[in-house]
Order: C-alpha cells, then structure tokens, then sequence
C-alpha cells in the first residue's frame, strides 16, 4: 500500500464477511490479531505491508460476538458457524443492506477460542464517509516478506 490515506484500506475482494464487489475494511481489534490475520491471508500481502493503528469512530455497530445478538439474527449459538463464508457474507449482506448498522464486531476465525479477541468489519459503500469513520492512520509497523517467510521489521 503505497498511501496511508484510510479509503485506500478499503478492498471489495471476497472475504469471510463480503462477497466481490462490496467495498469493505477489515481491522483487527489488536496488532496480534492483525498479525494473525495476515498470517491467514499471505495471498493479500505485498512484499511490504504495513501495520497501523487508526482511530475508529463508528455510530453503529453490531456485535456478531455477542449470543443475544446472534439469537435475534436468527444465527447459531456456537461460534464456529463463522467458519462458513456463505453463513458470515449473507449475514453481512443482510445486515449492510438494512441500513442498520456502519460495521460489525465479529470473532477471528484465527482466534476463534478467545471471545474477547474481534475484527472490525466496516461497511465501506459511501467512500466518502470513510475518512470519517475510519481516521489518523498512523503506522505501527511493517511486515517485510522474504523468500516466503515472513519478518516484522
């Protein structure tokens, strides 16, 4: 990523929470985690990428780690169901499209057995919300990738 601006974090890619084409930020809830997550998607990462630390400032989230929350979503109880990509994108696609929600708190599904541990899945339709939402990107570090094995430098 050649820029710090934080539309440029925005990737409409398939992933666990969106389908092609529907422009979404993920951010993790801690650098650990974000390295974890890195670690699950190496395909993502240019030779150099880069860690930071942003300020969220979201109106409205949904919790997807929380049991009252996945009840009244008609989703599962256990949490394992994340580890289905249709499952997590429709519910992800219902949730962005009711207009209710600016992002989800989700479980990693690299840290499945610590509840506490989440992702921020943000809803990046309106780009120029973005700057707003998701603000003073400051880097916190880079992952360097060498010959296949990865560095924090």
């Amino acid at each position: 990523m050649a820029s710090s601006r934080s539309v440029d974090l925005i990737s409409d890619k398939p992933n666990r929470w969106n389908a092609k084409g529907e422009p979404t930020i993920y951010l993790s809830g801690d650098p650990a985690l974000a390295l974890i997550e890195a670690g699950r998607h190496p395909e993502d990462l240019e030779d150099r990428a880069r860690l930071f630390e942003v300020d969220v400032l979201i109106p409205l989230a949904v919790d997807i780690r929380d049991r009252a929350v996945r009840a009244a979503l008609g989703l599962p109880d256990d949490v394992t169901w994340v580890l289905d990509r249709e499952r997590t994108q429709a519910a992800a696609r219902s949730l962005r499209h009711s207009g209710m929600c600016d992002a989800l708190l989700v479980p990693s599904a690299g840290a499945l057995d610590q509840e506490e541990r989440f992702n921020l899945v943000v809803f990046a339709d309106d780009r120029a919300r973005i700057p707003r939402l998701v603000a003073n990107l400051q880097k916190a570090g880079e992952l360097v990738m060498r010959a296949a094995r990865p560095e924090l430098a």
